[in-house]
């Protein structure tokens, strides 16, 4: 089956959000100036001696400040108006991913059925060990993966060789040099989408059939479902 790379997908999830933002505290600050800037232009006009009254040469200046200000609000509020949309459809970019199967670092639903985890062991470990939770967090089984392995298989039993029931289960790798441990990574599966939808953050996250939900940024490989 065809696996997509999510590095371009995954990039604009979080971007345009954090970028409106940013350009919306911007647009705020210069509109504050703007309204201080024209307070002391009106309280300068209003107060000038009449005797003495403002070179025309310094209000065109002025004037020119004044509309300089005000296109550059307009601009950022059009801009602040872009990113906005852009923010918003970014969920909608990843529509095509409801129905298929995403790797993650998530739980798999074991039905029976082996389960193949993708692993990442830590440079320099010389014994790795893949350890299995059931949705309690009560470690079930550990099973010894070799070094160098980007995959794992559990064949869903237990500590005892038994089967155990189904359900979801977690997965972690401990890289170990000698007794030392390394490192703990998460193991990822592939799971099947069925919702995408915008988090209170502006970030795209997923919902799977498992009931678990993971961010779209932290996909790391996209196929057909089983």
């Amino acid at each position: 089956m065809d696996v997509t790379p999510t590095s371009a997908a995954t990039s604009r999830s979080a971007s345009p959000a954090a970028a409106a933002n940013g350009d919306g505290a911007a647009t705020g600050a210069l509109t504050a100036d703007f309204d201080t800037f024209l307070k002391l232009l009106t309280t300068q006009l209003k107060y000038q001696d009449p005797l003495q009254p403002m070179e025309s040469t310094e209000f065109v200046a002025q004037l020119a400040s004044f509309s300089a200000v005000e296109q550059q609000i307009g601009a950022n509020t059009r801009l602040d108006s872009i990113l906005e949309a852009l923010s918003g459809g970014a969920a909608e970019g990843f529509a095509d991913w409801i129905g298929r199967s995403v790797r993650a670092p998530t739980s798999a639903a074991f039905d029976g059925a082996p389960v193949e985890v993708a692993v990442s062991p830590a440079s320099g470990a010389d014994r790795n060990l893949l350890v299995v939770r059931n949705a309690f967090g009560a470690e079930v089984a550990r099973v010894a993966v070799a070094a160098g392995a980007e995959a794992a298989t559990w064949d869903g039993t237990d500590a005892s060789g038994a089967t155990v029931a189904s359900g979801n289960y977690g997965f972690a790798l401990e890289s170990y040099a000698g007794e030392t441990l390394l490192a703990t990574s998460p193991g990822e599966v592939y799971a099947t989408v069925t919702e995408v939808r915008r988090a209170a953050d502006g970030a795209t996250e997923l919902v799977l059939a498992t009931g678990d939900t993971v961010a779209a940024a932290d996909v790391t490989a996209v196929r057909d479902a089983d």
